[in-house]
């Protein structure tokens, strides 16, 4: 006859405490209760386990005296909005065919060291989201001066000609994975429209940027809250200036809210991606401390696939965004993904150009210098579209 212990199944939890000083003693009743410790999360002060069934949890609990947190490690996903193409025997996403670069297909090899490109010199084409947001006109206006981005997402194709250059340092916080190479793409896309940097293929908004790349979703482009943790943790150590998060989730609670605010109260600016369900702004852009990102169309329109709400902190290009992909390519995407680095683009300028300030002082400066859509709500596009001439002259 099976026992309830042998009829229960692992469970992953995230259990912390509000005091370092107590991590020990929460170390010590995780192993007597039998919780295996699968990784540490100093930033909160816990641990990711593993336990056999509710009864280990609660074993666990009472076994100290300090007040105990155990909460969900919560599912993300990408806010990307991938176009559906069905074939005999495939269901599934279909990704536009990857577009290379017109000859010559890889640029001359620089004299090292080169690390500045002067933008718009060369044969590359500029996308629309960033003629949008007027940054081909502030290019000559930038100072040869890095702004430190972290990017938690699914890597960067480290070898990408408009890419490697400014790519300093990465880590992979997935389980058995130790490379941050990019193997589905998004996070590669992301980097492009912030910092490309290539005279030959693309230039990204700020091509003065630093990336610090954070892998926390797999090549299915799922990822949970203790990776974004780890990430986080992982950024704020290399003293990122901004953390652009292309992922949501409907749920939140109180480990992630933690997190969130550890990040604000030392500085860094986070944006985020509002979800791409049409509806309600999800988490983390739904949090305070984060600028949240809709979506908009090459007319001005709210995407239909763009979450909205009065969270929205501003709206940027997301629909049929050009940039960069896997195997030094190109491809077009859309989503609410590709809306937040326009805006991390943005704010990497305004520190190149204004100096480093508080997450509050650049939301004003920026929400002060955005240009009203008259088609659209203040719900779904809060103070408007980023205007890099007004805010850069």
């Amino acid at each position: 006859m099976q026992t309830q212990d042998n009829k229960a199944t692992n469970v992953r939890k995230i259990v912390s405490v509000e005091n370092q000083k107590d991590l020990q003693a929460l170390r010590e009743a995780l192993v007597f209760s039998g919780g295996r410790i699968i990784r540490e999360l100093p930033l909160i002060n816990g641990y990711l386990c593993e336990f056999r069934g509710d009864s280990a949890i609660n074993l666990a609990a009472r076994e100290l005296d300090a007040d105990v947190k155990i909460e969900e490690d919560l599912e993300f996903k990408l806010c990307r909005n991938p176009n559906f193409s069905f074939f005999p025997g495939f269901f599934g996403p279909f990704w536009p065919v990857p577009q290379y670069p017109q000859a010559p297909q890889q640029p001359p090899k620089p004299q090292q060291p080169q690390k500045y490109i002067k933008p718009g010199k060369g044969i590359q084409q500029v996308d629309w989201g960033l003629r949008r947001i007027g940054a081909p006109f502030v290019w000559e206006k930038l100072k040869e001066k890095r702004i430190r981005v972290g990017i938690i997402d699914t890597g960067i194709n480290t070898s990408h000609p408009d890419l490697h250059g400014n790519i300093v340092e990465g880590v992979s916080t997935l389980d058995d994975i130790s490379s941050y190479e990019d193997d589905y793409g998004h996070g590669t896309h992301i980097a492009g429209i912030i910092g490309a940097n290539n005279n030959y293929g693309i230039t990204g908004i700020n091509p003065y940027v630093d990336f610090y790349a954070v892998k926390a979703f797999n090549k299915s482009g799922q990822g949970s809250l203790s990776d974004i943790i780890e990430g986080i943790d992982w950024l704020l150590r290399r003293q990122v200036n901004i953390i652009n998060m292309s992922f949501s989730t409907s749920e939140t609670n109180g480990t992630l809210v933690r997190v969130i605010r550890a990040a604000y109260s030392r500085g860094v600016i986070m944006v985020a991606a509002a979800g791409n369900d049409g509806g309600q702004v999800n988490y983390p852009a739904k949090f305070p401390e984060v600028i949240a990102v809709s979506a908009t169309d090459i007319n001005d329109k709210i995407a239909d696939f763009s979450c909205y709400g009065p969270e929205i902190n501003f709206c940027a290009p997301g629909v049929n965004i050009r940039s960069t992909w896997l195997n030094s390519a190109y491809a077009v995407k859309s989503g609410t993904s590709f809306a937040a680095p326009h805006i991390t683009g943005a704010i990497a300028d305004v520190l190149n150009f204004h100096g480093i300030m508080p997450p509050s002082h650049v939301r004003e400066l920026i929400s002060k210098n955005a240009a009203v859509l008259q088609s659209l709500s203040p719900e779904q596009q809060g103070a408007g579209m980023v205007d890099l001439r007004k805010l850069i002259n």
